[in-house]
């Protein structure tokens, strides 16, 4: 078994990382009508085509965590908690017990990943000035994601490298057994930025519109990091020795000095609205404010730029190197962290600089479309795709395809969106609820519904008001018959003696 810890220590500082760590939001509350200073997140035009003539956030938080590794499977409803949780389950002073039988491993020889991030949105405001919009908004993210873990390495980490427990059962401890572990990446970062939009709206015949719009921001970046390892084979040559293909990690730390950067939103959406004449029925019953909106941004563009990052390298020489595990070396060490450090001490090469360091902002394409089928009734949708790399040392959203039915009105709107999330790897649907200041949802509806089988969690809420121009198409209808009459009474006056 001490060969198996020893296999295991090699990759041990990706899961030290993790433990040193403290610490998207994507809605269709942002593509309707009353969308306001949210749109700004989605596509800076949409801005310009808004209900309100001035529009507030006060506060909003989205937060997010997922896997493909772990699921938590309660024994009872979540909403049990903290009163009504069954006496089997409450430690003798009556608190809540926790097992950790409760969360599953999904083991398929797949490599594992894992995301949790979190957006906060600070004050943000907006004002209509004839056809055009001035926005202000401030954000802050801070993400956490690992990908490409092998799972062999992910399980022994879960079971504590308890050998008891079974941790070092996936790896192959046979004669000639072979192990590969895949390149595999661990980053973190955090930032804040303050941003001004201008939006305008450039009208068109039959109510048409043009929208543009870009966002220009400023950037403070907080701390971070980036660890990634390249391929690497461990092999098991008899009972007491091992052979390590080259291999070489990197460590960069960043963040006891600020980072300061730029970035740049830029949006263009059309608005399509059919000819009232093509219309059948009554006027005010069938009256649309538009037939389509559809829209395509690229959102941050720019990066953030660090000084004195700190970058640490550890490589295994070309042609690999053997380990007798059998000398006095490591004869008696039954603690895997220091046949870590005796293994690094004798094989690995180390190097350490101090260098100015830039991390790119999470740069994505986002294209929007929102259909009004009805007065207040409309099928909107998004697809964020992420143009940064999995495997990079830049901030990253995830990628994902949603379509949302929702139902809107001045003080009400409701949603349930169906997305293909994470990188198109999970189906979620969603539901969101705007009513008067206060916007709530989730894109994971259905852990809320079954908490004994989570796998995912994802929510938001926030607080948001507003000046309502004249919006409603009741309004609309009546100045229509209102002009078709006065238009009928001058003829009438012609005729007249």
């Amino acid at each position: 078994m001490q060969i198996l810890r020893l296999k295991i220590t090699f990759f041990c500082i990706c899961v030290c990382v993790l433990n040193n760590v403290q610490g998207q939001f994507h809605s269709q509350i942002g593509l309707g009508n009353y969308g306001g200073v949210h749109s700004l997140y989605i596509n800076p035009s949409l801005h310009a085509y808004s209900a309100y003539l001035w529009h507030v956030n006060l506060a909003g938080v989205w937060v997010n965590a997922n896997n493909n590794y772990l699921s938590m499977h309660l024994p009872y409803s979540a909403y049990r908690i903290p009163n009504r949780i069954p006496s089997i389950y409450r430690t003798e002073s009556g608190n809540p017990m926790f097992s950790n039988s409760w969360i599953h491993e999904r083991l398929n020889g797949n490599n594992k990943m894992a995301t949790v991030s979190s957006d906060v949105y600070g004050p943000a405001a907006s004002v209509k000035i004839k056809t055009w919009r001035l926005g202000f908004f401030t954000h802050g993210s801070a993400a956490l994601r690992a990908v490409r873990i092998n799972e062999a390495l992910a399980h022994a980490a879960f079971n504590g490298f308890d050998s008891a427990k079974g941790a070092f059962s996936l790896f192959n401890v046979q004669s000639n057994g072979s192990n590969h572990f895949d390149r595999f990446a661990i980053t973190g970062t955090s930032r804040a930025e303050v941003g001004f939009n201008l939006a305008k709206e450039i009208k068109l015949d039959w109510k048409r519109h043009l929208l543009i719009g870009a966002s220009v921001k400023r950037e403070f970046g907080f701390q971070g990091f980036h660890f990634n390892s390249s391929d690497v084979d461990v092999k098991t040559i008899n009972g007491d020795s091992l052979y390590f293909g080259p291999t070489k990690m990197q460590l960069v730390t960043y963040g006891d000095k600020m980072g300061k950067g730029m970035g740049l939103d830029l949006g263009l959406t059309y608005v399509f609205h059919k000819k009232d004449n093509r219309r059948n029925g009554v006027y005010a019953a069938n009256h649309t404010r538009y037939f389509s909106k559809i829209g395509v941004s690229i959102m941050d563009i720019g990066k953030i730029n660090y000084k004195n990052a700190v970058i640490r390298e550890a490589s295994i020489a070309e042609g690999g190197v053997g380990v007798n595990l059998a000398s006095s070396r490591y004869s008696g060490i039954s603690d895997y962290q220091q046949a870590l450090d005796t293994f690094m001490n004798q094989f690995v090469n180390y190097s350490s600089r101090v260098a100015n360091y830039s991390v790119g902002l999470p740069t994505r394409l986002v294209t929007t479309a929102d259909f009004q089928i009805k007065k207040n009734f409309y099928v909107g949708g998004i697809w964020s795709q992420s143009l940064r790399n999995k495997m990079s040392k830049n901030m990253r959203y995830q990628s994902y395809l949603m379509v949302s039915p929702r139902w809107e009105y001045r003080f009400f709107e409701f949603s349930l969106p169906l997305a293909l999330e994470y990188d198109y790897r999970s189906l979620r649907m969603g539901t969101s609820l705007r009513f008067g200041p206060l916007y709530l949802g989730t894109n994971s509806l259905m852990n809320f519904i079954n908490t004994q089988n989570v796998k995912d969690a994802d929510f938001f809420v926030g607080i948001a008001f507003g000046n309502l121009e004249a919006f409603s198409f009741g309004k609309q209808a009546r100045k229509k018959i209102s002009h078709l009459l006065r238009g009928k009474s001058r003829k009438t006056s012609c005729f007249s003696f």
